[in-house]
């Protein structure tokens, strides 16, 4: 091949790469825009399409959670800092703190314990000792998939309980935090902390797409 074939050729190939990322940025909003509709005033963190075809696309919810005041983290997680948190030029959170303060930026903190949500569930004891080990309230779509598959619940109850897990065990956190730093976990502590929070950190909610292309069977004939 000449390299003038070849430059022209990556030049098209460039060009259909643009036409094709903005064809995706068409498609991609459509998408998101039903997805926002489904999820508003809902409980559930991703949805999920699949096509005749065998095509699937999953939307999710993810927050990202960054620091606008480090100097403030201190005063909010105490105590157990270096656990939570590095730092160096800038603020390197570690994921139980971005859980925390995601939790309290979002007010989406349930009293309870993650063990008695997963006591009341309608299943056996085995399933329910199974169950406590691989369900935390750290993963909402882990969690759900073991509720739906092990508990046998559906759907929409999987992703209420779920959600409901990771609330509770966002407060179960929170409350061993201000164990940690000695006080309770009062309406006016909370407050309090939210306040801090709301100073020390922006969280910005974001959505993400995955498509997941469905594999030829094997044998089919083209």
């Amino acid at each position: 091949m000449s390299l003038n074939y070849i430059i022209d050729r990556m030049a098209e190939i460039e060009r259909m790469k643009d036409a094709l990322d903005e064809e995706y940025a068409v498609l991609q909003k459509d998408l998101l825009t039903s997805a926002e509709q489904k999820l508003t005033d809902t409980k559930i963190k991703s949805v999920s399409y699949v096509t005749p075809s065998g095509n699937a696309a999953e939307v999710t919810v993810s927050d990202t959670v960054s620091v606008a005041a480090g100097e403030l983290l201190t005063g909010i997680f105490g105590a157990v800092s270096r656990s939570m948190f590095a730092e160096e030029v800038k603020y390197t959170l570690k994921a139980p703190a971005k859980r925390i303060l995601s939790a309290v930026w979002h007010d989406e903190l349930c009293q309870g314990k993650v063990s008695d949500i997963l006591d009341s569930l309608p299943c056996d004891d085995k399933t329910r000792k199974v169950l406590a080990k691989k369900i935390k309230g750290t993963d909402f779509k882990k969690d759900k998939k073991n509720l739906k598959l092990l508990a046998g619940l559906s759907e929409a109850d999987a992703s209420d309980t779920a959600y409901l897990l990771y609330e509770t065990a966002s407060w179960e956190s929170l409350d061993s935090l201000a164990g940690a730093n000695g006080f309770r976990l009062t309406p006016e502590k909370l407050s309090e902390l939210r306040a801090q929070v709301n100073a020390a950190v922006n969280v910005s909610r974001s959505m993400k797409t995955k498509i997941i292309i469905a594999e030829l069977e094997e044998g089919v004939e083209t």
